[in-house]
């Protein structure tokens, strides 16, 4: 039987992460989209629309659900932290950022969960990044890199563990050191080195970028000799290198005239939107081990002083719960979920949106727990109900505020979550 765990648990929030040095040295570094990308990114994430026709991406679940509080970014990356960039508005800065990943479980409830058991093997077929290409110079042959990699679902090699205060994170018991998920990572103290993952059995895949890829650009690669083979209860990592030709350690990159020593590339990432009440999307589960998450991966020699409760650091990548890259999966495999996983009872629930009157019918007779939380994960309706085949059940939330909520309905045969609004 698969793991069943409530979508609520990724509502739960992040405070001082989410406000560190380490999140407030990215937000200067953002380019912010034009409206133009924003709608492309949109339409792309919509047309594949989270888990379906074997494309699995983190953020494409989320943003069914969390879409008006997600805020669109982008990150220029370059291969070591040297590159001089000058900003739109003639601001001057480094260029820290030289890699992302994302890292995924195929066994987590919102996407793989839903088709794969942990004893399924997977097959993962093609992998995709989107990104901005900007074409300064066209002389330069560009390149993205991937290199990906799996592991046991665990803390060891090629995966590894990172320790936060305590306090950092508000889901957990403001006393508990929280253990985050990151892959393993080898990293430089020399300048023009970025380093890389440790991890030794990797599959590399190289595409070299061209004119066609210019604007948004969704980039995608085969995995080759037929697919990386893994077991559903393996994790996945992936790294994502972005790497210009002609590439020095005094390069330039100028926004504010459209030049450079090497053509820019940069990373869309969906964050939280919500600056007063960091809200966690992109937790995975109480405990604060994420295994769907992404990472900023970077040189640090320039930003070795830096410390906090996400230190930089040369031997790992760093984890970031507020922030998720827009890297997806293509899979497929055998699957041996059964009847009582796949053909779960029907639930349906109506009127959404409604004034805070919600009425949950099932299709079959069963005991079931109601619950409902808020966008901060605060539990404020939770009940065990004796559900009759075909008869309604009020849930009365009027005197709840008007916003978005999470409802599910779990028990015997029947694993519903879903968005409600209340107008």
């Amino acid at each position: 039987m698969k793991k069943v765990l409530l979508l609520a648990a990724v509502a739960f929030g992040l405070n001082a992460f989410a406000q560190d040095a380490a999140t407030n040295k990215l937000l200067k570094a953002e380019i912010t989209p034009d409206a133009a990308a924003k709608e492309k990114i949109e339409d792309i994430i919509l047309k594949r629309g989270g888990a379906v026709d074997n494309n699995y991406d983190y953020t494409d679940f989320l943003y069914q659900f969390y879409s008006s509080d997600m805020a669109l970014g982008a990150i220029t990356t370059t291969p070591d932290s040297t590159t001089v960039i000058v900003y739109s508005d003639g601001t001057p800065g480094y260029s820290f950022n030289h890699a992302v990943g994302a890292l995924y479980d195929f066994n987590y409830y919102g996407w793989g969960d839903n088709e794969f058991n942990e004893t399924d093997q997977v097959n993962i077929d093609s992998l995709y990044v989107i990104g901005g290409y900007d074409i300064f110079d066209g002389s330069n042959t560009d390149k993205i890199r991937f290199t990906i990699f799996k592991g046991a679902n665990g803390f060891s090699s090629p995966f590894s563990g990172v320790q936060y205060n305590a306090g950092t994170w508000a889901a957990l018991d403001p006393t508990v050191q929280a253990t985050a998920k990151t892959m393993a990572y080898a990293g430089s103290s020399s300048d023009g080195n970025a380093g890389g993952v440790s991890a030794t059995n990797t599959t590399v895949i190289d595409y070299t970028l061209s004119t066609a890829d210019s604007g948004v650009a969704v980039v995608g690669v085969e995995v080759p000799n037929g697919g990386l083979s893994m077991m559903g209860d393996e994790l996945l990592g992936i790294f994502i290198e972005y790497l210009p030709g002609g590439a020095s350690t005094s390069d330039t990159i100028d926004y504010s005239n459209n030049t450079g020593d090497i053509n820019p590339f940069y990373f869309y990432y969906y964050r939280e939107g919500n600056t007063s009440a960091p809200q966690g999307y992109f937790i995975q589960d109480y405990d604060s081990t994420s295994t769907n998450c992404s990472n900023f991966l970077f040189n640090t020699t320039r930003y070795a002083a830096w410390s906090g409760t996400s230190s930089w650091r040369n031997d790992q990548t760093s984890i970031n719960m507020s922030y998720s890259h827009l890297i997806s999966v293509t899979a497929s495999g055998t699957s041996t979920i059964g009847i009582e996983d796949a053909d779960l009872t029907s639930v349906s629930i109506f009127p959404n949106p409604s004034n805070g009157v919600v009425n949950v019918e099932l299709d079959a007779t069963t005991d079931a727990t109601v619950t409902v939380v808020d966008v901060l994960g605060q539990v404020v309706y939770a009940a065990n109900e004796n559900f009759v085949a075909g008869e309604r059940k009020v849930i009365d939330l009027s005197n709840n505020a008007k916003g978005m909520y999470i409802l599910s309905v779990e028990g015997e045969g029947v694993n519903t979550v879903e968005r409600i609004t209340i107008k």
